[in-house]
């Protein structure tokens, strides 16, 4: 796994000149101070749930959990194997905050670490503009900052447990050194799988997914739609919005799936043995959790509307936010065998 971030930074850092060259007018906010993560504090807990032991759900239900859940109950035993190690066990699935990320129109502004890190001296900044074509949208412009966040490592629980990653805290993708993520159009060039799904077609079958989403469920095989927050394609800081807050929820789910088609993102197989890569992401298995500027009450599924949970989220002035990416994991907890 960390050979692939790595792989990842490696390709970013190849173009970083490149993306110095791309510009955007200049309406960013200053980078904030007193952002440094703090896993106790910052991370809404009750997200972990529920969490599902051998067949039996500990917590609240959750509508998008059901059918992961399911997996977990129907099947409670599990047995694995790994090279010439064996174990078995019971399964368990939970939530797990394993991921952060960063949606800033200051560029470099690392709401992790609290500091901006890249100073590009008025080139790279985030947007917002209106659209003249009688609709009255806006379309917002912005990088994203993708982190590797093992917080369970970072407290020290759990560890124990086979199917926990832990790469360790590490800085996986900023965007400011992408020439993709400032130009759709760069996207499409090495993306070119996006032009199948800018047609009307594709577009209906958003419609879908984006009622899906209002209801609490996410339909994985519709993966070039994000529900209500708009399209995965193209793969680049420009996205269409009414809602600043559903905007930048839309662009760190769109930063989750470049890092599927970076070849950097994998989830857990469903017998709990071991993660899988996946190019193309499967959304049922992530939720987004607003933790700047305003600390979220709630993790809400991909795609879900803004006017169900993004009330009050947009502080005057604050226009940098940071999400916990929260991953669904099932894992087959268990003993060795002799």
């Amino acid at each position: 796994m960390t050979r692939l971030f790595s792989k990842a930074r490696a390709i970013a850092a190849a173009v970083l000149l490149g993306g110095l060259a791309f510009t955007a007018p200049a309406h960013a906010s200053s980078c904030p101070t007193g952002t440094v993560f703090n896993p106790i504090t910052k991370v809404r807990w009750t997200c972990i749930f529920p969490i599902t032991i051998g067949g039996v759900r500990i917590g609240t239900f959750d509508k998008l959990g059901k059918a992961l859940d399911a997996q977990s109950s129907s099947k409670p035993l599990c047995a694995c194997r790994k090279g010439a190690t064996f174990w078995f066990g019971v399964k368990v699935s939970f939530w797990s905050p394993n991921r952060m990320v960063d949606v800033v129109t200051e560029p470099g502004c690392m709401m992790a670490l609290g500091v901006d890190v890249l100073p590009t001296h008025g080139k790279l900044q985030g947007s917002q503009s209106s659209i003249s074509d009688g609709t009255n949208t806006r379309k917002m412009f912005a990088q994203m900052h993708y982190y590797i966040s093992p917080v369970w490592a970072m407290l020290d629980m759990f560890t124990d447990l086979p199917c926990l990653q832990d790469d360790g805290f590490d800085v996986a993708l900023i965007t400011e050194v992408l020439p993709t993520w400032q130009s759709g159009t760069l996207g499409a060039i090495i993306q070119p799988e996006g032009i199948l799904f800018g047609n009307p077609a594709a577009g209906l079958a958003c419609m879908a997914d984006s009622a899906a989403a209002a209801a609490g469920k996410v339909i994985d095989p519709l993966f070039w739609c994000m529900g209500s927050w708009g399209a995965t394609y193209p793969v680049a800081g420009d996205i269409h919005f009414d809602d600043s807050v559903e905007a930048w929820a839309g662009l760190a789910a769109r930063g989750t799936f470049m890092m599927g088609r970076l070849g950097a993102l994998t989830i857990s197989s469903s017998d709990g043995c071991s993660f899988i890569p996946q190019p193309i992401w499967t959304k049922s298995r992530y939720k987004l959790q607003l933790m700047e500027p305003v600390k979220g009450g709630s993790c809400v599924n991909i795609g879900r509307p803004g006017a169900l949970w993004s009330s009050a989220k947009h502080a005057p002035g604050k226009d940098n936010a940071q999400f916990m990416l929260f991953e669904k994991v099932i894992c087959c907890a268990g003993v060795s065998a002799p």
